[in-house]
């Protein structure tokens, strides 16, 4: 448990073969992440750099074959990730991001660890004191713990160290991601943009610098709002700016809800037209089809698509790095979406604050817009 990049999951690409090997003949292995895909990404194709396609195979269906070990695959952001394991006896599992797990996933794995031998192993970074995992860790469970901060992986460059401890310089995310400790959330999340705000808003941009455009949906319901954001980006990511939005708490009918959506998406093309994808909230599928009919009849040439929904804690951290980085920006016209940021508070988990009290659909239409460019936008 600890710090990003302190090798602590580089340590488990050469302790899992050996895992592997030792299991009996009909034991199961089950490798766990917060997605397949995040599993996949994070330890099969680094596993399969190191050791050899001949050892480490391709995902398939769900399956992986390493060191001769057919492996499940499974994600447990949500409960139903639990369902894939109810009745399976379980020799070996390994863990990836373990806080960013549902409870109910870790605590049926629990259950089928019956073998005298069975083991779990896993990573995670730290999250809140009384996250569900700290407790467990805590519990006087048959557990051994090693906990690292980024210093003591000695293979990172110096210049990498000190711009990622500038980035998270002055929030949580510096005491858990780079000392590694479990630390509670406390008030504004974006620090940084509520006492100055004038560093990010901007009033224009020459429409020519944006090459690239998405836009994020969130849809309302229940109280909240529907909201559309549009995010442009300017050569090599240097910058990555709000340009335009659309908040509606009103109630509507799907009808206006769609007359509303080909209106902003036209809009934002006269202007900047390099928008070609648009990414909305996966929980609503009849209002996704909604909005892909009505921008085929209208003759949009987007492409709707579901948003990733990745876990808030990394879109928080996404957009804390970003600021932090001075490459977020926002148009003065964005007023919504500006007071979002300013507004925008953690919970007692850690989590973000959604009790109606603030704006957190611009957020997510801002998050949605974003999310599946992140790694590419860290990285340059």
């Amino acid at each position: 448990m600890g710090a990003v990049r302190s090798g602590k999951t580089y340590l488990d690409y050469f302790r899992i073969p050996i895992r592997l090997r030792a299991l009996g003949k009909n034991e199961n292995a089950v490798f766990i992440g917060n997605t397949v895909k995040s599993v996949e990404r994070n330890i099969i194709s680094p596993m399969r750099d190191i050791w050899g396609t001949g050892l480490v195979g391709r995902v398939r269906g769900g399956m992986v074959e390493m060191f001769g070990r057919q492996c499940i695959l499974i994600g447990a952001d949500r409960c139903d990730g639990a369902e894939k394991i109810q009745g399976m006896s379980i020799g070996y599992a390994y863990g990836d991001e373990i806080t960013t797990w549902n409870e109910d996933v870790f605590r049926m794995i629990q259950s089928r660890l019956d073998k005298s031998d069975s083991v779990f192993d896993g990573s995670c970074n730290p999250g809140a004191p009384n996250h569900w995992f700290k407790v467990f860790l805590d519990s006087g469970a048959d557990i051994h713990l090693t906990e690292f901060c980024l210093d003591d992986n000695p293979t990172l460059p110096d210049s990498f160290v000190k711009q990622l401890k500038a980035e998270y310089a002055g929030t949580v995310y510096y005491d858990r991601f780079i000392l590694g400790k479990w630390r509670s959330c406390d008030g504004v999340i974006y620090r940084a943009f509520a006492d100055k705000p004038d560093d990010f808003i901007i009033h224009g941009i020459d429409p020519k610098e944006i090459i690239m455009a998405d836009v994020g949906v969130d849809f309302g319901g229940n109280g909240s709002a529907h909201a559309f954001n549009l995010t442009g980006y300017t050569a090599g990511y240097r910058k990555i700016i709000t340009l335009d939005e659309y908040y509606c708490k009103k109630i509507i009918s799907p009808a206006q809800l769609e007359n509303d959506f080909v209106e902003f998406i036209s809009r934002c093309r006269r202007k900047y037209p390099r928008l070609y994808d648009v990414y909305c909230d996966s929980a609503e599928q009849v209002l996704i089809r909604g909005l892909k009919n009505a921008a085929d009849r209208a003759g949009l040439r987007v492409a709707v698509h579901n948003a990733a929904k990745k876990n808030i804690a990394d879109r928080i951290a996404f957009y804390t790095a970003i600021m932090a980085q001075g490459r977020y920006f926002i148009m003065d016209g964005c007023s919504h979406t500006i007071d979002a940021f300013m507004a925008a508070e953690y919970d007692s988990s850690g989590g973000r604050k959604d009790d109606g009290t603030s704006n957190i659909d611009s957020l997510d239409a801002q998050e949605y817009s974003t999310e599946h460019r992140m790694n590419d936008i860290l990285d340059s």
